[in-house]
């Protein structure tokens, strides 16, 4: 008889094998480019689906996240698996500033009213030297 111990760690080897390593931390309110793989009759190539993150469910490799933009006046939802194979990857455009987790709300907006706050960053600052200082570094060559 095989113990459940067993069964359970096979289980976790193959969803750490099929796990990608270069992802990004995807938080609702960010603006993504999501590079996806479509199969049309025998071709296959990459369509860029681009839009806000307006959330994220599930964890390890069933991890998904929801994507909106709008598409010729209309607003389009498509979810996306994290770890697929079907995803060549992923780019995040914004992090936006935003106190939910679900961005439901946003379905209900249209035009400006939809637009999400760009979160800042601190940008960290150099100490610059003075001018004095960078001539006194400077060896003066000798013209003679």
């Amino acid at each position: 008889m095989i113990s459940l111990y067993a069964v359970s760690n096979v289980i976790n080897l193959l969803e750490a094998e099929s796990q990608r390593k270069n992802v990004p931390t995807l938080i609702p309110g960010d603006t993504v480019k999501v590079h996806a793989k479509v199969v049309e009759g025998t071709r296959e190539r990459i369509q860029i689906f681009e839009g806000i993150v307006i959330g994220c469910r599930g964890s390890g490799t069933k991890e998904a996240f929801t994507v909106r933009r709008i598409a010729h006046g209309v607003g389009v939802e498509r979810s996306f698996l994290l770890h697929s194979p079907r995803i060549d990857k992923i780019d995040v455009v914004r992090h936006g500033k935003v106190r939910r987790a679900k961005l439901y709300y946003l379905r209900g907006k249209v035009g400006k009213s939809a637009r999400i706050r760009e979160k800042r960053q601190a940008v960290a600052t150099t100490a610059v030297p003075a001018d004095n200082e960078v001539a006194a570094e400077t060896p003066e060559t000798a013209e003679s």
